[in-house]
């Protein structure tokens, strides 16, 4: 009995591995921007600012499960002095995609890096590079080789900001709302 379910769990690893290796996989590259809302202690030094991305996008076509990487340009006031904050980064996420016809809402999350400076009056402080996670929803709108879409995630930056009560580290948090347009490639 142990040989015969180990037979079946054997043919069927064959059979998905072999329609993997059918599918075609769809690439496509995506820019967009929009705003960048910092909550929590980020949002008691910092106002809202803008954001500007860059993704490349993998997914089978028979496979709801993709991998989604994005590259990101963050700028944030400071709240009440004359400075802000950029931050530059870069995710990998995995991405899963719902069932829909035109509309193709998607669920993403996953790693980051993101690079910070702070700028007061001219003049910048060294940058500092943190780890971070993030997650989401968004939705693919359009039919063809070219889409709009728009997503929304919050990200957590570890040990991103400064607690303005105890002036420790502490993780800082945001939420990017990006639109832009996604193009496939094959």
């Amino acid at each position: 009995m142990k040989s015969m379910l180990r037979g079946v769990a054997i043919g069927l690893a064959v059979a998905i591995s072999a329609q993997a290796a059918n599918a075609q996989t769809g690439v496509s590259l995506g820019i967009g921007g929009g705003a960048v809302v910092p909550t929590g202690s980020l949002a008691d030094i910092s106002k809202a600012g803008y954001n500007a991305t860059v993704s490349a996008q993998f997914k089978p076509a028979a496979s709801p499960i993709g991998l989604q990487l994005d590259g990101f340009y963050n700028r944030l006031a400071f709240d009440g002095i004359d400075g802000h904050t950029r931050m530059i980064g870069s995710t990998a996420n995995a991405l899963f995609s719902l069932p829909g016809a035109v509309a193709h809402p998607y669920l993403i999350g996953g790693v980051g890096v993101y690079n910070m400076q702070a700028t007061l009056d001219g003049f910048g402080s060294g940058s500092d590079t943190k780890f971070g996670f993030n997650g989401g929803l968004g939705v693919d709108v359009g039919v063809g080789s070219a889409k709009l879409y728009a997503e929304g995630r919050l990200h957590a930056i570890m040990k991103g900001t400064v607690d303005s009560q105890s002036l420790e580290e502490t993780t800082a948090y945001m939420v990017p709302l990006t639109v832009g347009l996604r193009w496939s490639l094959r």
